[in-house]
């Protein structure tokens, strides 16, 4: 192991690697010199740099694109995901293709009817009849 010494033979920052490079070197050391790099990641004088977010993922066993979407909330917004009080992810909101109202026979009402809900229908219905006159 190399170290970064200043003068009087302290060390002045721990060598950094990641969880790739540790996995590459530990295939090559022998268990004493395992259990020497353990140490050394026990006290500090090895870090660990920060996992990517396909190695966390990988980590905590969820999709790479959970971990996106929760990188780019605050920490208020992950606050409240974790109280329930909003979902990670927004729901995909995909918009019904536009209707030509000339042409629509009776069970295409019906069915435009059950898809934006009776009391719209209604309310709509009422707001038209009131612009007529």
């Amino acid at each position: 192991m190399t170290y970064l010494v200043n003068g009087n033979g302290a060390s002045a920052k721990p060598r950094c690697v990641s969880g790739a490079s540790i996995a590459q070197l530990v295939r090559h050391m022998t268990p004493v010199e395992r259990a020497i790099l353990a140490a050394e990641l026990v006290e500090g004088r090895v870090a660990l740099e920060p996992p990517t977010g396909k190695t966390a993922a990988a980590l905590c066993q969820v999709n790479s694109t959970y971990v996106g979407v929760a990188l780019r909330l605050s920490p208020q917004a992950r606050a409240a995901v974790l109280n329930g009080e909003r979902p990670l992810l927004q729901p995909r909101r995909c918009t019904p293709a536009p209707i030509d109202w000339t042409n629509v026979d009776d069970k295409m009402l019906v069915e435009a009817v059950k898809l934006i809900g009776l009391d719209r229908t209604l309310n709509a219905a009422a707001e038209a009849e009131r612009a007529t006159t």
